[in-house]
């Protein structure tokens, strides 16, 4: 899922510091003015959400600053493949960041930032442990009310991390007195730090704006790398590069859910592929959502209303719950999955169990409801296509929609059935779990140091350098630099 700014060096990675322990006082203050975009009679708003953030954007770069923003300006200059994936990567979150920051009349500029944390990446994870599009380091997202435990972490969670970080940003915001280069600056660094630069900025008489202070290499670059991005979205034929659109208008809805849900099952009951059920509910980290909240699904827009008419028609019996196990001493996965009515192989894939040699102490989780007792409800069956088949018959004759065995056979519509076909029919939206997108591989994002090379980054991680240069675009291995981020699929 990483998209933009990785060969280019743009991305952050030390996510927020504590909010605690500093005081400013007559810092630089940015004044910014809002366009009601939100108000707008909707055959008044900008068709293409770059417009509207292009109406909107009010902070600029200084002019003695220009000459040391060069170096972004000309990673990005004539550049068409980096800001290809610029569009890419905003399609499903930034609509949603940017109508959050206008609803709270704060700058869309703080929209534009989860490109530079993490091109809105929520899998992303630093060297350092910040996550999601924000990359909320752990203390500073328990600070601000993410929750997280072995069922969901909030700071993948692109509703909940969102509403932290504006809120967070707010707070600096004011404690800043109204500097916005400040406040994002400490939420890059830490608040302490920047106030600590200030400080001695005055102490030796010293102007205190953002470009004035010494702070970290990275912070130093975080501001320009975001207001770059801001200069290509405000013009960009200045780049000689086309910005490809993205339509304005929202990419998913928030679903309420009675209680805890089975992601597979969820996808099944809204006709969707696995993948796009985790890629929009990146903060569940199991099977299921978390029993105790928060209790919503994130859905494409257009399908919300097939998922709660399937759901409303579950009995609570057909729904899958999730136990976390704890083995006992005398336990074997043969007595466990006997117990749960649920399949030996099943319960391994379950939990990545390469043998089943388990250990009394540990944890598992086990699924329990009909739709998992093999004995009474088997999850496949296998129809073989007849003379004058249809898949309006095979549907119903399997009281299954149309919908569903599309999906489950991959099915191009189009084409028409042949007879001998095998055809995969799931019982009450029940899906064979080995469809299941693949959630061992994180996005790593590591900075290059001085004196790195690929094939000595790939030796430390124990891949390739050739996978390096792929997931980085990377033509020439010599032309890596210090700061530059890397993704790495580890």
């Amino acid at each position: 899922m990483f998209r933009i700014f990785l060969a280019l060096g743009l991305i952050s990675l030390s996510g927020c510091a504590s909010a605690t322990n500093f005081d400013v006082s007559n810092s630089e203050s940015i004044i910014i003015s809002n366009t009601d975009i939100v108000n707008l009679k909707p055959e008044e708003a900008p068709y293409d959400l770059w417009e509207r953030i292009r109406l909107e954007l009010s902070i600029t770069i200084p002019d003695d600053q220009i000459a040391a923003t060069s170096l972004y300006r000309e990673r990005l200059y004539s550049n068409q493949t980096a800001v290809n994936r610029i569009s890419k990567s905003g399609q499903r979150y930034l609509y949603h960041t940017l109508t959050r920051a206008e609803e709270l009349g704060l700058p869309v500029e703080l929209a534009l930032l989860p490109f530079v944390e993490s091109e809105f990446d929520p899998y992303a994870k630093s060297v350092d442990g910040a996550t999601g599009i924000w990359q909320f380091m752990p203390a500073t997202g328990k600070e601000w009310g993410l929750k997280s435990n072995w069922w969901y972490d909030g700071k993948k969670d692109v509703l909940a991390s969102t509403e932290a970080a504006l809120q967070f940003l707010t707070y600096l915001h004011e404690k800043f007195e109204g500097d916005w280069l400040l406040a994002m600056a400490a939420y890059n660094t830490g608040p302490t730090r920047v106030n600590r630069a200030i400080k001695k900025n005055k102490r030796e008489d010293k102007p205190i704006r953002f470009w004035d202070l010494n702070l970290p290499k990275e912070t130093t670059a975080y501001i320009p790398k975001l207001l770059v991005l801001c200069e290509l979205i405000k013009d960009p034929k200045s780049f000689d590069v086309n910005l490809p659109s993205i339509a304005n208008r929202p990419y998913f809805q928030r679903v309420k859910i009675p209680g805890q849900l089975d992601l597979m099952q969820a996808a099944d009951l809204a006709g969707l592929k696995p993948e796009t059920i985790y890629e929009l509910n990146p903060g569940f980290n199991q099977w299921a959502t978390d029993p105790s909240g928060p209790h919503y699904l994130l859905l494409p827009v257009g399908v919300s209303d097939r998922f709660m008419t399937q759901l409303e028609s579950l009995d609570q019996d057909d729904l899958v719950r999730w136990d976390r196990y704890k083995i006992r001493r005398g336990d074997n996965l043969y007595k466990i999955a006997s117990r749960y009515k649920i399949e030996v192989a099943v319960l391994m894939e379950i939990n990545g169990l390469a043998s089943d040699l388990i250990i009394a102490g540990k944890e598992i989780m086990v699924p329990r409801g009909s739709a998992w007792a093999g004995k009474q409800n088997p999850r496949e069956q296998v129809y073989i296509v007849v003379g004058g088949d249809s898949l309006w018959n095979i549907s119903k004759k399997f009281k299954v929609s149309i919908e569903d065995v599309i999906l489950w056979n991959d099915l191009d519509i189009e084409v028409p059935l042949q007879i001998n076909q095998e055809i995969k029919i799931f019982s009450r939206y029940e899906r064979i779990r080995q469809d299941l997108p693949s959630r061992d591989l994180r996005t790593m994002l590591y900075p290059v140091k001085s004196g790195d090379t690929i094939s000595m980054i790939a030796s430390k991680f124990e891949i390739t350098a050739k996978d390096i240069q792929e997931w980085n675009e990377i033509e020439d291995v010599s032309k890596i630099f210090p700061g530059q981020v890397l993704k790495l699929l580890l």
